[in-house]
C-alpha cells in the first residue's frame, strides 16, 4: 500500500500582508500530479488544513478542488482538524467529503464512534487508520486539575493523550496496515516559528513513548517544520508546504511517502514540493541591491537589510521601488563604541532650567543649543504667566 502523508497547509493564511493562496495552489497541483502518477493508494492530512476556523471561500475552494481531485483517481483520503480548524465546520463539509472519498474527524472520537476508520482500497488492501485530531486542553483537563497547578493540569493532559492514543490504537490488526494520524505536539519536537504560541509549549506536549509501537506509521501535524520523531513507530511530520515566516528560511518543504504492507515494517520517504516561493534574507547596500535587481526579484520574498552610516527614512521605499518582493526591510546601523560619560547629576534644589539642561544632555549626550535653552525658558515663563493666581 502507497500511502502520502501532507500536513499544515493554514489555506487562507495573509503573510505580512500577501495572501499566497496562488503558492498553495501550485504546491497542491504538484502534489496531486504525485498522487496520481505514483498510484497512491490513500492519502492522510493530519490536520490544520485552514488558517483560520472561518477560511475565505477561496482557501475552500482551493481546498475541495484539490480532495475531488485526488478522489476522482480513486484515491481515499483522511482528513483530521487541528488547532486552526474549526471542529463543527470539518463536521457539516465533511458529509459531503465522503462523495469524494473524503473522510474528515473533526473531533477526538472512541474507536466505535468515528475515532478508527477501516478502510479498503481499490486494490483490495485494508488500512486501520486510527485519527485523534486536536485534543484542545477543555477535553482533557478538569476546573479541577487546573485549581491544582500547572503540573497537575499538564501531567492531567499528557496522561490524556496517552490514554486516547492506547485506546485508539487497540484496533490494530495484524492483518492489516496500521496507522495513527495526529495532531500533537510532541516534546523534544523542533519549532519552525511559525506555530501559533498558545498551542505550542513543552507544558502541553505528548512525550514520544506514548506513540504506539506497533504501528506501520505515525502521520502527525501541528509543527511547521518536517522531521521525524524518536518514537517507538516510524513518526513524522510533515511539516507545512509552504515557508510559513523568517524562522523557516532554509527549510525543505517536502511531503512523506509510505510504502508499508502487512506484517512488514514500513518504507518512508520524503520528496520535495514544487510550487512555493522561497524565503530568504538579502543583506546588501544599496547600490548592489540595484545592480542585483533582476536577480533578486526572481528569488522568492525577501527580508532585505542594507548597511548604512545613519538612519534614512526613504529607505522601505528606495528598496521597494527596487524590488516589490521585499516584504521586511532593515537598516543596519553602525553601533556606538564610544564610551559616555555619565552626566552629573544637578544638586538638591536646582532650578527647572538646569533641571531640563541635565535632562537634555542626558538624553542627547550634548548640552541644549542656546536656542533651545531660549525656547524652553519662554515656555515655562507662559507656563508661569498662565498659572499666576
Amino acid at each position: 500500500m502507497r500511502i502520502v502523508h501532507t500536513s499544515d497547509w493554514h489555506a487562507g493564511r495573509t503573510w505580512r500582508g500577501i495572501q499566497r493562496l496562488d503558492e498553495l495552489a501550485a504546491v497542491l497541483d504538484h502534489l496531486a500530479r504525485f498522487v496520481a502518477a505514483e498510484k497512491v493508494d490513500l492519502l492522510l492530512v493530519s490536520g490544520d488544513v485552514f488558517d483560520t476556523g472561518a477560511p475565505i471561500a477561496d482557501a475552500e475552494d482551493a481546498v475541495f478542488a484539490f480532495l475531488r481531485r485526488v478522489g476522482d483517481h480513486g484515491v481515499q483520503s483522511v482528513v483530521i482538524a487541528g488547532n486552526h480548524d474549526n471542529p463543527s465546520r470539518f463536521t457539516a463539509w465533511g458529509r459531503f467529503a465522503s462523495l469524494a472519498r473524503v473522510h474528515v474527524v473533526a473531533r477526538p472520537a472512541r474507536a466505535d464512534e468515528g475515532g478508527v476508520l477501516r478502510l479498503r482500497t481499490a486494490a483490495g488492501e485494508t488500512a486501520i487508520v486510527a485519527a485523534l485530531p486536536f485534543p484542545r486542553m477543555a477535553d482533557l483537563v478538569r476546573a479541577a486539575d487546573i485549581a491544582a497547578g500547572d503540573t497537575a493540569a499538564h501531567q492531567t493532559y499528557a496522561d490524556g493523550t496517552r490514554r486516547m492514543v492506547e485506546h485508539l490504537c487497540s484496533s490494530f490488526a495484524a492483518g492489516a496496515v496500521n496507522l495513527l494520524v495526529a495532531h500533537l505536539h510532541l516534546q523534544a519536537a523542533v519549532l519552525a516559528g511559525s506555530e501559533r504560541k498558545v498551542h505550542v509549549g513543552e507544558q502541553w506536549a505528548t512525550t514520544p513513548q506514548a506513540l504506539p509501537p506497533h504501528a506501520h506509521y505515525v502521520a502527525l501535524g501541528h509543527i511547521h517544520r518536517p522531521q521525524a520523531v524518536a518514537a517507538p513507530s516510524p513518526a513524522e511530520y510533515a511539516g507545512s508546504p509552504l515557508q510559513l515566516d523568517f524562522g523557516e528560511e532554509g527549510d525543505r518543504k517536502s511531503f512523506v511517502v509510505v510504502d508499508a504492507a502487512p506484517g512488514k515494517p514500513a518504507r518512508v520517504t520524503r520528496i520535495p514540493y514544487e510550487g512555493g516561493k522561497e524565503i530568504r534574507t538579502v543583506t546588501a547596500p544599496l547600490a548592489e541591491l540595484e545592480a542585483r535587481a533582476s536577480e533578486l526579484r526572481a528569488a522568492g520574498w525577501l527580508r532585505v537589510r542594507v548597511p548604512l552610516p545613519q538612519r534614512d527614512p526613504e529607505l522601505a521605499a528606495k528598496v521597494r521601488r527596487m524590488l516589490a518582493n521585499a516584504v521586511a526591510i532593515e537598516a543596519l546601523l553602525p553601533e556606538r563604541t564610544e564610551a559616555r560619560e555619565e552626566p552629573a547629576r544637578p544638586p538638591a534644589g536646582a532650578s527647572p532650567h538646569e533641571l531640563f539642561a541635565a535632562y537634555y544632555a542626558a538624553r542627547h549626550q550634548r548640552p541644549p543649543e542656546p536656542a533651545v535653552r531660549d525656547a524652553f525658558a519662554a515656555l515655562y515663563a507662559a507656563h508661569d504667566d498662565a498659572t499666576a493666581p
